[in-house]
């Protein structure tokens, strides 16, 4: 299924780019370069909030506790049970 999803996306990413190049072929075709640099930065604008609002439940809210508990990674989750005899020790 995460074939079908990454097709659809690149998908939609295409017509996107055409659509954004369709725009600024018309705006210098009805106003000039004027309206050229009007339209790419609304479209600058747009796919910086729709990156914005795709990444914004990737992040992590609040930082990381460096305990020795703590294991924010893979790496260091192996590493502590290494240290501790746990079933990641070799």
């Amino acid at each position: 299924m995460a074939g079908k999803a990454a097709h659809d996306a690149q998908f939609w990413a295409s017509v996107a780019g055409l659509t954004a190049a369709l725009a600024v072929v018309a705006a210098y075709l009805a106003g000039g370069p004027r309206l050229v640099w009007a339209v790419a930065a609304v479209e600058v604008v747009l796919v910086m909030a729709h990156v914005a609002h795709r990444f914004r439940g990737r992040a992590q809210l609040g930082a990381v506790p460096h305990t020795r508990e703590a294991a924010h990674c893979e790496r260091c989750l192996r590493t502590k049970e290494r240290l501790d005899g746990g079933p990641a020790a070799h």
